[in-house]
């Protein structure tokens, strides 16, 4: 039982003491494929839509021979480089998504830790790992112990502190300093700004901030800088502040340095909102089962909850109609219609699935135009963030294929393996703004 008033010292206690030593095989397998896939998510990011600008200007900090920004080499301070990476990390839908609380768990603390570790230099790689493995774990403690259940826990809430806790390792704060690092970072915890309709992008903008609010805490703490006191508890605790009730503080501290939650996390396969993946899921299932060609499919008939509705299967009128015919990739991203319609047509659904000439493909959208969204309230019961969806395919000669999808591809009970990850590395290096040799891909994944 945490005592009223303490979390926030027994927290930092811990975050100064815990090492690589506390990490058994999954955590240390988990947390190097974490890295090696938000690395690609990167590499990825660099050529999409806002990358180049959010590049401008971050130049605004200043020049600084300190931290790469990926992968075109040129260097910035720490934190303005890491707002650039984390921004492209989050830009093609691709990061790693837990399906228990919908919480980007890696994108802000991999390129907080990555930038501060090469501005520091002489890093092992054993505390990187560390770092990561602590900072990326406590993010998804504090979603988790957020209420009431699930919760929908946004990457630019949890990903400061998740951040700070990463870099603060990598700086090796003592206790006093990760208290510090904590208070710094929840002044720059935010709810605000995540839009998904085009042609906004500050959804990416803001994984950027969080993972910039990291290592700005850590270097602040570093120094000296005082933060606050208890951060979590109480009336101005992050849980009653944010979502107006105590925390399950518990949650935080169970078996804290003995299991790590980055290992019951796994990569999104697709490049779109996850609440689209188990309606994909089902249909790479039926397609490989059943000889179905997308020419013979009459209709495709899409259970799925309220919540589901109306963020990718469209509740009024106009957003029907953004679903069916996306304005821009973002739309794209965030519709049923389409991303099922393009993964019957292609029989996958890749990056390749969202450029501007697909999104004006007649064959994908006459499609889209058959996948219908059936709302089904009972699918909210599912205690997980991500809810399950019931999928049919009914072809022109009245037969019927449907599949229910609990666990959509890339959750632990569905795994991306070690293999399918590497692939998709590679598979997201291919989308590199500065085109990359074999062998530093190679290199990479060694």
């Amino acid at each position: 039982m945490i005592g009223s008033g303490t979390l926030t010292k027994t927290l930092a206690n811990y975050f100064a003491r815990v090492d690589f030593n506390a990490l058994d095989n999954d955590a240390l397998r988990v947390t190097k494929e974490h890295i090696l896939y938000t690395l690609g998510t990167v590499l990825a990011g660099s050529s999409a839509p806002g990358a180049q600008e959010a590049l401008a200007g971050a130049r605004a900090f200043g020049a600084g021979q300190e931290s790469t920004v990926l992968p075109c080499g040129e260097k910035l301070p720490a934190p303005a480089a890491a707002l650039v990476n984390a921004s492209m990390a989050h830009s093609r839908e691709l990061d790693i998504n837990d399906d228990r609380i919908a919480y980007k768990s890696s994108v802000a603390a991999i390129p907080a830790a990555l930038a501060l570790a090469e501005k520091l230099g002489g890093v092992s790689g054993k505390d990187f790992i560390a770092a990561v493995c602590v900072g990326v774990d406590f993010g998804i403690r504090l979603g988790l112990a957020g209420n009431p259940k699930p919760v929908h826990a946004q990457a630019i809430a949890l990903g400061p502190l998740a951040a700070a806790v990463a870099c603060g390792k990598i700086l090796g704060l003592d206790e006093a300093g990760m208290a510090n690092a904590l208070g710094i970072a929840y002044c720059r915890v935010s709810f605000t700004g995540n839009s998904t309709v085009s042609p906004s992008l500050t959804k990416r903008l803001g994984i950027g901030f969080a993972a910039q609010s990291g290592v700005l805490a850590a270097l602040l703490a570093s120094v000296g800088f005082p933060g606050a006191g208890e951060l979590f508890q109480g009336k101005g605790g992050y849980f009653n502040f944010f979502y107006n009730r105590d925390g399950d503080y518990e949650v935080i501290t169970d078996q804290l340095g003995k299991r790590f939650e980055i290992v019951e996390v796994g990569p999104k396969p697709y490049p779109s909102c996850r609440y689209t993946h188990p309606a994909v899921t089902g249909v790479l299932s039926l397609l490989k089962k059943h000889s179905i060609r997308c020419d013979d499919v009459d209709e495709v008939r899409v259970q799925i909850g309220e919540r589901d509705m109306r963020s990718v299967g469209g509740w009024t009128d106009e957003d029907k109609q953004k679903k069916y015919r996306p304005e821009g990739i973002v739309d794209a991203q965030f519709s049923i219609p389409y991303t099922v319609a393009a993964t019957l047509v292609q029989g996958r659904l890749s990056l390749a699935e969202f450029t501007d000439e697909k999104l004006r493909s007649e064959e994908i959208l006459n499609l889209a135009r058959r996948v219908k969204t059936i709302l089904n309230p009972e699918l909210d019961h599912w205690p997980l963030d991500v809810k399950p969806q019931l999928l049919e395919i009914v072809t022109r000669d009245g037969k019927s294929y449907s599949e229910r999808i609990d666990y959509p591809k890339g959750n632990p009970k569905n795994p991306v393996t070690s293999a399918e990850l590497v692939e998709s590395f590679r598979a997201m290096a291919q989308y590199s703004a500065k085109p990359l040799a074999l062998t530093k891909i190679d290199d990479a994944i060694d």
